[in-house]
């Protein structure tokens, strides 16, 4: 298996589970926020990545990456210069760390031929 392949395995299955777990208890407890709408996306790019794998759509796997660790990163660096911007859990130490994480390893991959 190739390295954005991988990728785009761990990281969309990640996306869908986990974050879709958290956008579950989001919408439940406190409906639709701003919040709820990054999380959202992370789940929307979770379903994109499942699509790649089933479909095994090899030129993809580069892009799904390099979308991430560009998307990823602009968040990265947000959270990193103005932390807790608009008061969104999205910007907190933690998932500012996580970005950073997603980001490095997503263009690392994409880029890496």
């Amino acid at each position: 298996m190739n390295l954005a392949k991988f990728y785009t395995w761990i990281v969309g299955s990640l996306f869908l589970v986990a974050v879709g777990a958290t956008l579950a208890i989001e919408l439940s407890t406190k409906g639709a926020t701003l919040e709820a709408g990054h999380k959202a996306a992370h789940v929307l790019i979770g379903i994109w990545a499942v699509f790649i794998v089933v479909k095994k759509w090899e030129p993809q796997y580069r892009m799904f990456a390099l979308f991430n660790g560009i998307l990823w990163g602009a968040v990265a660096i947000i959270g990193w210069t103005v932390p807790d911007f608009l008061g969104l859990t999205a910007f907190n130490r933690t998932d500012t760390i996580l970005h950073t994480i997603v980001a490095g390893t997503g263009l690392f991959t994409g880029l890496k031929r």
